[in-house]
């Protein structure tokens, strides 16, 4: 009876642990809040992304970056730019954002599945707000997301996720520099 228990808990635990999941949080960290008055100058933003962990990271991260925080821009936020640009020209009223990818960890579907925190997959990023005439150094920020969920959930998601929600954390960042105020959808 004593074994009939345990192999009944240890089928239970197994089960809940293929069901069980989450979801990869984080938010940028934004080292220095600039005034909104330095902020309401930038009419454009331009979103360039730099890969500084080398070929352990896919050359398709970083465009996907950057398409997802311009979708966001774009989608969401429609009316804080009046432009969204891939390329800094280096004028006066444009916001330049370079996010440096600093850490890239594919992980494994297979492994999450098996054991949470097995497989986890991490991405993080520096974010750097420039003054795109000037190159001077506005601010900068950190954001950090790992998806380490086990189970059926844990290995619904993949990479390819952290690197979507990277885009449009990244987005609300640069939506609360230049409104001075927490990002909600729709509102500038």
């Amino acid at each position: 009876m004593n074994g009939k228990l345990k192999g009944g808990a240890l089928a239970a635990a197994l089960a809940a642990s293929l069901v069980l999941g989450g979801c990869a949080t984080g938010k940028v960290k934004v080292n220095t809040a600039v005034p909104r008055s330095s902020m309401e100058k930038y009419r454009t933003v331009a979103i360039t992304v730099v890969n500084d962990v080398g070929p352990v990271c896919p050359d398709s991260v970083g465009p996907c970056i950057q398409s997802a925080a311009i979708r966001q821009l774009q989608v969401k936020f429609p009316s804080v730019f009046a432009d969204v640009r891939t390329a800094p020209t280096g004028a006066d009223d444009e916001l330049l954002v370079e996010v440096h990818i600093t850490k890239y960890k594919k992980g494994s579907r297979l492994a999450r599945a098996m054991l949470i925190g097995l497989g986890s997959s991490k991405i993080a990023t520096t974010l750097v707000f420039i003054d795109s005439s000037s190159k001077g150094s506005i601010t900068s920020g950190r954001l950090a997301l790992t998806w380490a969920m086990g189970g059926v959930i844990g290995a619904s998601k993949g990479i390819e996720d952290l690197v979507d929600s990277a885009g449009a954390k990244i987005a609300n960042a640069i939506v609360e520099q230049r409104t001075g105020r927490a990002a909600t959808r729709g509102r500038p």
